[in-house]
Formats: structure tokens, sequence, C-alpha cells
């Protein structure tokens, strides 16, 4: 495993932001990052925003931060920024985008949808994402931050890579997160070779692929104990990945079935490569139950990616 930043979801360590940066550095851990903007400032006030950078700066965390779903089709996901874009969502993130720059991020995780999204008029929908990304291309340039879209369970690598190409690889990279590539019929370590090049972002966590009455099942459990060939994805991204690309501990909560005996699910896959659904089912053992104990996994996690947190103490969590 190539040594590299690590980091995590800020939701498992809980509490104010003061209090997860505090136990983020109990654990040894050098960046912490947030789900939103608005987890450090309601407001986004500049004082707010710079006393907790000067506290996490005393404790030797870094602080990073998501800017979350980023859904140009949905009013609900991006009322936040309209009201601070006095109406106006794309003014609004270049607010949040300014915030997030006084603070030294450099690249921000967003989420294009969630699984309901995908829907008849899916492709549409990934029109308007990238239709928005491109809209915030002069902001994302002055402010010096990359977006990271993150590989959801709603997505396919292949629209992700499309999603680059469309909006630019200059403003616009990957936050890869294996565990989702199943619920998609992707093979995790050949999704990831098809991203590697653009990943900005590594998510940390563990899944069994298990057979199921409907089909195949994600199935969430600690790291190291999973079907996520982590060895192998390590590989890849040691020789197609920026080496600094930072890795976050991510602790899932969806439970997803893939019901492939469904020939009408089928087919609104898409894209999805017959040679890895082979390779999924092959790969699927009698279902299990989810194991969904934060504090195992995290524990998992942490030791899992111990050479990384001994050797250059920079791993971090996603609060």
């Amino acid at each position: 495993m190539r040594s590299r930043p690590v980091g995590a979801h800020a939701r498992i360590l809980g509490g104010s932001p003061v209090e997860a940066i505090s136990r983020a550095q109990s654990f040894g851990l050098a960046v912490v990052e947030f789900a939103s903007p608005f987890a450090l400032s309601p407001t986004l006030a500049y004082e707010e925003l710079d006393e907790l950078t000067a506290f996490a700066g005393s404790r030797g965390v870094e602080i990073t931060c998501a800017l979350g779903i980023l859904s140009p089709w949905n009013p609900e996901r991006m009322a936040p920024f309209e009201h601070f874009g006095s109406g106006d969502a794309v003014a609004g993130i270049g607010v949040a985008l300014s915030a997030l720059a006084r603070i030294g991020v450099r690249v921000s995780q967003v989420v294009v949808g969630t699984l309901e999204d995908r829907d008849e008029n899916w492709s549409p929908k990934l029109d308007s994402a990238a239709a928005l990304f491109t809209d915030l291309r002069p902001s994302l340039e002055e402010c010096g931050i990359k977006l990271a879209v993150k590989t959801h369970e709603e997505i396919t690598s292949t629209e992700l890579l499309d999603l680059v190409n469309s909006v630019g690889a200059d403003v616009v990279g990957i936050a890869l997160d294996p565990v989702n590539f199943p619920v998609r019929l992707e093979d995790p370590v050949l999704a990831t070779r098809r991203l590697a090049h653009h990943v900005l972002q590594i998510h940390y966590d563990d899944a069994w692929v298990t057979r199921t009455d409907v089909g195949l099942a994600r199935r969430l459990c600690p790291a190291g104990f999973g079907d996520i060939d982590w060895p192998a994805i390590w590989d890849v991204l040691a020789d197609n990945s920026d080496p600094v690309a930072p890795v976050l501990i991510d602790i899932h909560r969806g439970e997803f079935d893939m019901p492939i005996h469904d020939g009408g699910w089928l087919r609104d896959l898409g894209d999805v490569s017959q040679n890895e659904l082979a390779s999924l089912a092959a790969l699927a053992r009698p279902d299990l139950p989810a194991q969904m104990d934060d504090g195992i996994r995290l524990a998992a996690a942490l030791a899992e990616l111990s050479p990384l947190i001994v050797g250059q103490n920079a791993t971090g969590l996603r609060v």
C-alpha cells in the first residue's frame, strides 16, 4: 500500500465540530472531513470558520469539507444554496466555495443524487448535473477548488467518466467509493481502473456480496472481512492516481438488494457488463446479516489502515 493521507466520515465522530476535531486527534488522525459547510457554520460566518481552523491547527488536524448532494432537479436539496445566492443556487454554491477556500479546502466531495433518483429521467438528470458543474467553473477556478463526485449507489463508473469528460478534469474528479460499485453490478477493481486517473479522494469501507431470494445484495461488514479487493485496488491506485489523494474512513449505512433475476431491473441498469455481473455472482456468498456497529467497523478500518496512520499520521475522519 503506497503511503498517502487518509480520512473518514464525520458522522461516526458525533458532537460539535470542536468535539469531532478533538476525537480525531485522539485517534491519531490528521484530517476531519465535514459533510457540509453548514455543519461548520450554519451562516458560513468567516469568524466561526477562522476559529475552527485555528482550533484544528492547534490540534494538528486539517479540516476539509464536502458540499453534499447537488441535484439541480431537486429544489429541496438546492434550497440552502439558493438562500445564500438570493434565489440563485449557482451563486449560493459560489458563496459556499469561497467559505471553503478560506479554510484551505482544495477538494470538495459532492454526490449527484440518491438511488431513488435513478428513473426514466436519469439521463436528463445527469445532463443537468453536468450543466450545473459547468456553471460552477468560474467559482471553482477562482477558489482553487476541484469537485470530487462520489461513486455513489445511483451512478455507474461509465456515467461518472462521461461527467468528468463533459465538464473538464481540471475542475471535476472522482471520490472513489468502491463499496458502492456492486450496487450497480460493477466489479470494484475494474471500475477503479476506469476512474483511477481522476481520483481525488478514496473512501474506505468493506462489504459482503451475498446471494438472496431476489438475486444479490450488499451487506456491510468490518474492513478486512468483506469482498472488496482492497489490495488489488491499492495496486491500481498506486500506478494510476495522485499519491496524495486522501483515504477517508467512510462508515456506510445503506443496505441494497440487486434483483438480478428481474429482467426489467437489469435493463434499467444501462451499461452493465455481463462479465462483471458474472464475477460478482461468482463471488457471492450465502446471505449474511450486515454488521452495522459503528465502533466495531471504525476499529477494523483503523487497524487495516494502521500502516498509513503510524507511518504518516495523515488519516482523517469524514464528519
